[in-house]
């Protein structure tokens, strides 16, 4: 029973602490904003996906059927994919070059160079696929 209570103690002591911590942070600022334009319906801009080093985020236009991809360095749109009907999810793999986007709409993986974002590739899903994620640790997706 005493092993319990130190267990006990030693877990909300670290929970204190940690959220003590957390607090001191400053919370997030604005740096810039880009213009989503030529988009012709409102809609859903739930996932993203970013290549840190590249200066680059990938957002989905579900609704608009494309996925637009900024380059935050110079702040603007520099493409659009627009071969996906219902695009989900992204993740980019910086180690292969390859932008990968679930196509709920098509239900396939649709697989793209990062530098040219011409097709590569594809792999048959359920329709209405969404979620996706990388492991890089086991490189599994």
């Amino acid at each position: 029973m005493n092993k319990f209570r130190a267990t006990t103690l030693v877990t909300a002591i670290l929970v204190l602490i940690v959220g003590a911590w957390a607090q001191r942070k400053a919370p997030l600022a604005l740096k810039q904003t880009i213009p989503v334009t030529g988009l012709n319906k409102d809609g859903d801009f739930d996932h993203f996906a970013a290549d840190v080093p590249g200066h680059r985020l990938f957002l989905t236009a579900e609704d608009n059927s494309a996925v637009e991809i900024f380059d935050l360095g110079a702040g603007k749109l520099v493409h659009t994919i627009t071969d996906v009907k219902a695009p989900h999810s992204m993740v980019y793999r910086a180690d292969l070059k390859k932008l990968f986007i679930v196509d709920g709409g098509a239900g396939e993986l649709r697989i793209y160079d990062s530098d040219s974002y011409k097709p590569t590739g594809s792999v048959k899903l359920r329709d209405d696929a969404d979620s996706m994620t990388y492991d890089p640790s086991t490189k599994y997706m």
